[in-house]
């Protein structure tokens, strides 16, 4: 197949761009800065798309990279050639793949496909994107040559077993990675020396433990027995105590009843002597006999005046009127003076009444006084006989026991505290021991396990690279055949450099191979060059694909450069070479 035309609307910095393909040659030739790797990344991403994300080692992803600057629709078409039908593919790029279109047109039939079911790419060249870019596809500036096992299965000739191929190589990477994730795993001996350490050092503090768990248990024994024996001498003296303070209190009972019966005496003391000023008083209160002796001569006078009337009249002398008022006031005296008589004598009665009964009450008040004497007397004996050294009991000693008991039960709880936390870490140093041991057999195991899977994984790595290599070893050779034939065309010694297993191109010395990246810059290009070319005459089995070559021999030296120009042209020959440089000197139609 070949290139007929292309359009680019938008990509990066290219807009409106229109270019014609011949069958053969195709320079293009521009400054640098004009946009020729943007293209040969359009020619490419219309046949092959451009991925959602970054890979490799891209700073950014493709499809980010070449958005258009100026903007407007990101995309275009190309034209080209197959079996004698024009084709053109058009594409357009959005931010991500479900935004991007696609559309195959066919001129013989104007028959239109929207759907790509398959890479338009892999349809017509029978490879994916990387072998393709590994072959026909020379990027600007230090290429290096490269493979895959799409790329194995088509230069060793056996399509059928690509996708085996492609497994093995899958099945090396997961076994690679298995054994990467193994060898995370793979606990180190001085990890597990470490957890012996560790298990060693509490092993120690166990038994330092132990020791000191035995130390205050006999402790707590003694604080015991001393406890029980204060405990006992408490006891006494509380007993002591309670006998002195029930004395004591006897005494204060028999002296307070004593004040209670001393102030009795003294209430009625004061009684009596109330009683007996009273009586004296009533007494002092007495009227005197004078008024008897006025009554009787008042009675007397009386008399004499009766008879001297009765005289007066019986002689006649006078009128007995004129005695009248005289008798009136003598009877009307009389009579006021018997009334006044009779209060009086009533009243001096009375008087007496209650002077009598004030003299009773005063000796029954003595009586009650002797009484109460006598019995503050008793009392007063009691308590000079069996009281008398009775004295208010000190609690200084019972108090002293008590704060020793209490010091004794706080330095008991003190060492049980102290025994808990000691068997509580006991418990939990055992614990730690029984784990970090359960952890090094783990270790111990795990590291057998480990060890025999990591082992088995290598000897499966190398067996597949063996098998793929007794694969590729079998055309290996035809590959440098061609290899060494192109290479001879730029005067190198074609034994120098050999394509091994890997496709990959190494530099004999005397004391081995070793990488042709060691190589100068220019001698590189052309190896990878001609390793290329060699690889597209093998890989291609469908159609022969255009070649992209793009500022490709810029380190060579003009020797070399026009060696090159002859391979091109022989190429062009073959292949439709699409050529890309920015210089005059490089250019193939010098």
């Amino acid at each position: 197949m070949r290139l007929t035309k292309l359009h680019i609307e938008n990509f990066g910095k290219i807009t409106q761009l229109d270019l014609d393909f011949t069958a053969s040659l195709n320079e293009i030739m521009h400054e640098n800065g004009w946009g020729k790797s943007t293209l040969t990344v359009f020619i490419k991403s219309m046949f092959y798309g451009i991925p959602a994300k970054t890979r490799g080692d891209e700073v950014r992803s493709v499809r980010t990279k070449y958005m258009p600057w100026q903007g407007g629709v990101y995309g275009g078409f190309i034209e080209y050639e197959l079996n004698g039908t024009i084709y053109r593919v058009t594409r357009t790029f959005g931010k991500s793949p479900e935004y991007d279109t696609f559309e195959l047109l066919n001129y013989s039939n104007n028959s239109v496909t929207k759907d790509e079911i398959k890479s338009l790419g892999e349809q017509l060249f029978g490879i994916g994107e990387d072998s393709f870019t590994m072959t026909a596809f020379f990027p600007q500036l230090n290429f290096k040559s490269a493979s895959n096992s799409e790329l194995t299965a088509n230069l060793t000739g056996v399509n059928k077993y690509q996708d085996d191929l492609a497994n093995i190589d899958k099945a090396i990477k997961k076994l690679k990675e298995k054994r990467l994730d193994i060898k995370r795993q793979l606990p180190k001996k001085v990890e597990i020396e470490d957890k012996r350490m560790q298990l060693n050092q509490i092993k120690t503090m166990s038994n330092m433990l132990s020791k000191e768990i035995e130390e205050y248990e006999e402790q707590l024994l003694k604080a015991k027995e001393s406890k029980s024996q204060i405990d006992k001498t408490l006891a006494l003296e509380k007993d002591k105590l309670s006998l002195q303070e029930e004395k004591y209190k006897s005494k204060v009972n028999i002296e307070n009843e004593i004040k209670d019966l001393t102030a009795q005496v003294t209430s009625l003391y004061e009684k009596q002597t109330s009683i007996q000023n009273k009586a004296l008083d009533n007494l002092n209160n007495k009227p005197k006999n004078n008024f008897n002796l006025i009554f009787a001569l008042l009675i007397a006078l009386f008399c004499v005046i009766g008879v001297t009337i009765t005289i007066v009249y019986l002689l006649n002398v006078v009128q007995m009127s004129i005695f009248i008022p005289v008798i009136v006031l003598s009877i009307i005296a009389i009579v006021v003076m018997a009334g006044l008589k009779i209060h009086k004598d009533k009243k001096e009665k009375n008087l007496d009444s209650k002077i009598e009964n004030s003299v009773n009450l005063a000796t029954n008040f003595k009586s009650q006084i002797d009484e109460l004497n006598e019995s503050v007397k008793k009392l007063e004996n009691i308590l000079s006989e069996k009281y008398k050294n009775v004295e208010m009991p000190s609690r200084d000693d019972y108090e002293g026991i008590k704060n020793k008991q209490s010091s004794a039960n706080l330095n008991i709880y003190t060492i049980e505290n102290k025994l808990l936390n000691l068997r509580n870490d006991l418990e939990n140093s055992i614990s730690q021991a029984d784990y970090l041991a359960s952890q090094i057999e783990q270790m111990k195991d795990n590291l057998s396990s480990l060890s025999a899977k990591y082992n088995l994984i290598e000897k499966t790595i190398d067996y597949l690279l063996q098998a793929k290599d007794n694969v590729a070893s079998r055309y290996v050779s035809t590959i440098n055949g061609e290899f060494s034939s192109i290479l001879g065309k730029f005067g190198i010694d074609v034994k120098r450099f050999v394509i091994d297993n890997q496709w990959t191109v190494k530099e004999q010395t005397n004391v081995g191979t070793k990488d042709f990246e060691y190589s100068s810059q220019g001698l590189q290009d052309i190896i990878s060059f001609c390793q290329r070319i060699s690889l597209i005459n093998k890989i291609y089995k469908k159609e022969k694909p255009f070649v992209i070559l793009d500022d490709t021999f810029v380190n060579l030296d003009d020797n070399m450069l026009t060696c090159a120009k002859q391979v091109v042209k022989e190429l062009a020959g073959e292949f439709q070479v699409i050529y890309l440089c920015c210089h005059s000197r490089c250019s193939m139609l010098n």
